[in-house]
């Protein structure tokens, strides 16, 4: 297959990824780089603060050219949280393709689950790694989650 025709593939493959974490409908990307929060959270919240969790199911999944993959995120707030998650998502699939998309908001209340299906482009290259990290941000407080997808032949 020829180099020129293999990166828009590749590209195209990162693109539904990033549609399937899209809350909006759109993938825009992102110039500017998440500000620093106050608080990050950590493996216990604490007593005090509102904050909340992101949890993306399935974190890691593998699929062929043309198989459907479905997504889900769930945010859970802790001690009242009740604002707005903006969503950013960072793809990575190695030296072909780097990008940081706006996923959209998620809004209260809370907890809420976003359900999503993607379906892999039946000309994919394969295999390939797609990298990702889902970054939700709101309330001075960030949470992130790490993700994985494998085009296998």
């Amino acid at each position: 297959m020829y180099s020129r025709v293999r990166v828009i593939i590749i590209i195209s493959a990162s693109i539904i990824f990033l549609i399937a974490f899209s809350l909006s409908g759109q993938v825009l990307p992102v110039n500017d780089k998440l500000p620093e929060y106050d608080r990050e959270l950590s493996s216990e919240p604490d007593n005090t603060s509102p904050i909340f969790s992101i949890t993306v199911t399935p974190t890691e999944a593998h699929a062929h050219p043309g198989d459907p993959v479905d997504c889900e995120v769930l945010i859970t707030p802790y001690n009242g949280f009740e604002e707005p998650v903006e969503l950013e998502l960072e793809v990575d699939a190695g030296p072909v393709f780097r990008g940081t998309y706006n996923a959209g908001t998620m809004n209260p209340p809370y907890p809420k689950t976003y359900k999503y299906r993607v379906v892999v482009p039946e000309k994919s290259p394969a295999p390939i790694m797609v990298k990702g990290t889902l970054k939700a941000k709101g309330g001075g407080n960030l949470d992130k989650v790490d993700l994985v997808l494998y085009i296998e032949s």
